[in-house]
């Protein structure tokens, strides 16, 4: 029964994000940080807190649509929760990486809660940090609950599902620190960091769509295991 309930907050919650993305996205003025002129959205230079924005980067206003991708992006946080508990509970027996799955992912679910309460156009300092202060706990999550992954009877591809997420999630999220340490270490711009604002994203569509899957395709094998 916990199983099960774990399991519908983990698709309600996709569900809603995947929803309110769509529609965020469709109702997008334009702009990205590269080219603020730009038309609609652009699946290869905007990020996903762009859409959260009170006004676009173009400068037109985009309430409505930032209003439902913090909703969306809020309830997705909430079946992360659900989700790395329901990996923990992968194994059969207790383990050290089953416990920090869950603690640490429950960790950054809440610090990620409040980056929809902290838009970027609004709170830009606030937002960064609330960023990275997620960050560091989901990194942990992730990787623990890939070892879960790995050690548990799961299938190949929930496997492979895990290990793209834990490589393109952590890169982007390194690449993210590394970009803002240098902006606010007034040391010059290295050559390097256009090419990493150009990846970063890219890497945020990748974690995000592995990250999806990955909480899809658990709940899959959560189900077919209780039916077994």
């Amino acid at each position: 029964m916990r199983d099960r309930r774990l399991v519908l907050a983990c698709v309600a919650g996709t569900a809603c994000f995947s929803a309110s993305i769509a529609f965020a996205i469709a109702h997008y003025p334009g702009g990205t940080w590269s080219d603020p002129a730009a038309k609609g959205h652009s699946f290869a230079w905007n990020f996903l807190c762009d859409l959260m924005q009170t006004r676009a980067l173009n400068g037109q206003d985009a309430t409505i649509g930032s209003s439902v991708a913090r909703f969306g992006t809020a309830a997705m946080f909430g079946a992360l929760a659900a989700f790395f508990t329901l990996v923990a509970r992968f194994e059969s027996k207790a383990s050290r990486a089953g416990w920090l799955t869950q603690r640490a992912g429950l960790v950054a679910c809440t610090f990620g809660c409040l980056i929809p309460l902290a838009p970027s156009d609004r709170f830009r300092e606030t937002h960064v940090a609330t960023v990275l202060f997620a960050f560091a706990p989901a990194l942990v999550a992730t990787i623990a609950a890939f070892v879960v992954c790995l050690r548990a009877p799961v299938s190949r591809p929930l496997r492979g599902l895990a290990a793209f997420t834990l490589t393109a999630g952590g890169l982007d999220g390194i690449a993210y620190a590394i970009a803002y340490a240098i902006a606010y270490s007034y040391v010059g711009t290295p050559k390097a960091l256009p090419l990493i604002n150009l990846a970063l994203p890219l890497l945020q569509r990748a974690a995000t769509l592995g990250l999806v899957a990955w909480v899809l395709a658990a709940c899959m094998a959560t189900t077919q295991r209780s039916e077994t």
